[in-house]
C-alpha cells in the first residue's frame, strides 16, 4: 500500500465515450463563462489551476489569461498533460497546500472537483494556499460537491479514495478576504446516478 490512492483518467472523468466528450464541453463552457466574467473587470495575467489533472479545463483558462500553470501530484498525469498540451505549463508537486510560486501573483484561480477528495485539513490547507497566491482582487472558481450527507468512502482514509461533501458556507468560511459572489449547479451528462454532482462557487477579492 502507497499510503494514498493513485489517481488515473478514469479516476478523474469516470464515464466514457460519448458522455464523456459531452461532459468535457459542459465543463469547459461553465469555466469559460466564470473566466469571460472576470476579464471584465481587467485582463487576467496569470491563472493557476489547482489540482490539474492531465489538464482537461487547464487550456481553458490560457484561452483568456496570458499565463496559464496546472498543479498536480500525479506523476502520470502531469506527464500526459505535458504530452497533449505542450504549449501550457504543468508542475508537479508534492502536495497541493505547497505550490511553488509567489506570494499575490494570480488574477484567477481553478479548482475543480479536488477539494472533495481530501481530508478536512489538507482541504483546508489548500484553500490558505489559493488565498495565498491569488492577488486582493483575484478570482477563485471553486467547483465541488456541496451536500454534507455526502460520504463515499472512509474519511479515516481519504488518501485512499474517500469523496465528501462539504457545504458552501464551509468553502467560504475558509476564504477569508474574499466575497462569494455566485453559485450554480454543476450540470453534467443525463443519466448520471446521481443528480446532485456539486456546485460552482464564484469568488472575488474584496
Amino acid at each position: 500500500m502507497t499510503g494514498r490512492k493513485t489517481w488515473t483518467p478514469t479516476d478523474v472523468v469516470d464515464v466514457s465515450g460519448p458522455p464523456a466528450l459531452l461532459r468535457n464541453y459542459l465543463e469547459q463552457r461553465d469555466v469559460r463563462r466564470y473566466l469571460q466574467r472576470a476579464a471584465a473587470g481587467g485582463p487576467i495575467g496569470r491563472a493557476y489551476d489547482v489540482g490539474c489533472g492531465f489538464g482537461r479545463l487547464t487550456p481553458v483558462l490560457a484561452e483568456s489569461a496570458t499565463y496559464a500553470e496546472g498543479f498536480e501530484r500525479e506523476t502520470s498525469l502531469v506527464a500526459m498533460a505535458r504530452q497533449l498540451l505542450p504549449a501550457l505549463t504543468f508542475t508537479e508537486v508534492a502536495s497541493l497546500d505547497h505550490l511553488p510560486v509567489a506570494d499575490a501573483t494570480a488574477r484567477f484561480v481553478l479548482s475543480f472537483t479536488v477539494l472533495q477528495h481530501m481530508p478536512d485539513g489538507l482541504a483546508e490547507r489548500v484553500l490558505a494556499e489559493i488565498t495565498r497566491v491569488a492577488v486582493p482582487d483575484a478570482h477563485l472558481l471553486l467547483c465541488e460537491e456541496t451536500d454534507s450527507a455526502l460520504e463515499a468512502g472512509d474519511a479515516s482514509v481519504a488518501d485512499l479514495g474517500d469523496t465528501r461533501g462539504r457545504s458552501v458556507d464551509w468553502h467560504a468560511d475558509r476564504l477569508r478576504g474574499f466575497t462569494l459572489i455566485e453559485t450554480a449547479p454543476r450540470v453534467i451528462e443525463p443519466g448520471y446516478p446521481r443528480a446532485d454532482v456539486g456546485t460552482f462557487m464564484f469568488f472575488r477579492g474584496r
